[in-house]
């Protein structure tokens, strides 16, 4: 299926009030109530991995590399 394709579901289900609906979709794609739960802002930050030393210094992999290697990885098959 077509990426564009896929946004636009995700965007109909987004402005869908359906609630019967909605949590037939939840159902399909596997969702539970403990998948939906969301972390304060404080514990998510708190949570985010700290920087290694290698990218504090500049000798970390480029953006446009890392970037290249996740098309590649995930969006290419």
């Amino acid at each position: 299926m077509d990426i564009a394709l896929k946004f636009k579901i995700v965007e109909r289900i987004v402005q869908m009030d359906d609630e019967k609906l909605l949590n037939e979709i939840k159902s399909l794609v596997g969702l539970t109530d403990d998948d939906l739960i969301v972390m304060e802002p404080q514990k998510a930050t708190e949570s985010a991995p700290l920087p290694t030393p290698e990218t504090l210094h500049g000798e970390s992999d480029p953006q446009s590399e890392v970037m290249a290697e996740l098309i590649n990885r995930f969006l290419k098959k």
